[in-house]
């Protein structure tokens, strides 16, 4: 974090975010939401965005006046609060909100007790989804093309990709995406992690359309002559 400009080194790459300072607290904790998005075309665009989601807690409660340095108040980023004393665990899948990370779902129903009206702020998380994904839509289509192109054959149908959106709340329920992560992590260290990626990966694959690997036939397809494989695939 810093203050000034001056602070920040000349001599490294970097990518400077503006720090939101009033961010809405749980239990006097940031948090932030790790959503995941599927599309599955940027001509025309189609995104799926996955009904289940997690939310990361700091490990340290939150004051503007912290000293800069703790990033356990600071910043929500998993990796960094589980090597904090204070970090607590999920121990069961039942435990959805407890702890320092916590289902999307269970999010909802906390907010939705206070009386935070959720599609409110689902639609405003949609709208910050879909423009940030617009925002690179020319460039990707254009790169499509070109290896599409290069390579002579049609890639439309057998391309697809799966997004991490980190988003922040304030305390006016302004969404801020705080990144877009291209290969978000599907590692678990908790039944809450296993639960909510595997499903995620289930569906997303569903809607891509891979099916199972068929070992059996694949290997029946290579040793037959070439004019027989049609019979013998049609019959398995």
């Amino acid at each position: 974090m810093v203050d000034d400009l001056t602070e920040v080194p000349q001599n490294e790459s970097l990518v400077i975010s503006k720090y939101i300072d009033n961010p809405l607290l749980i239990n006097g904790l940031k948090f932030d939401l790790r959503l995941y998005v599927l599309v599955t075309n940027f001509d025309p665009l189609k995104i799926y965005v996955y009904n289940e989601g997690l939310v990361r807690f700091a490990s340290e409660p939150y004051n503007i006046e912290t000293i800069k340095s703790n990033v356990y108040a600071h910043l929500t980023n998993y990796s960094i609060n589980k090597k904090s004393e204070n970090f607590v665990q999920n121990k069961t899948l039942n435990e959805r909100d407890f702890g320092n990370k916590w289902s999307l779902s269970a999010l909802q129903t906390h907010l939705e007790r206070l009386g935070i009206d959720m599609k409110a702020v689902w639609a405003r998380i949609y709208d910050a989804i879909i423009k940030s994904l617009i925002s690179v839509e020319g460039h990707v289509v254009s790169a499509l093309k070109r290896v599409q192109n290069a390579s002579g054959s049609s890639i439309k149908s057998n391309c697809f990709d799966l997004f991490g959106f980190d988003i922040i709340l304030d305390s006016d329920l302004k969404p801020w995406i705080l990144e877009v992560n291209l290969s978000p992590s599907l590692a678990f260290d908790s039944p809450l992690d296993f639960h909510i990626k595997s499903n995620l990966i289930i569906d997303a694959l569903n809607i891509v359309g891979i099916r199972k690997f068929n070992r059996k036939k694949e290997a029946l397809g290579k040793h037959l002559p070439s004019g027989n494989k049609k019979i013998i695939n049609q019959a398995v």
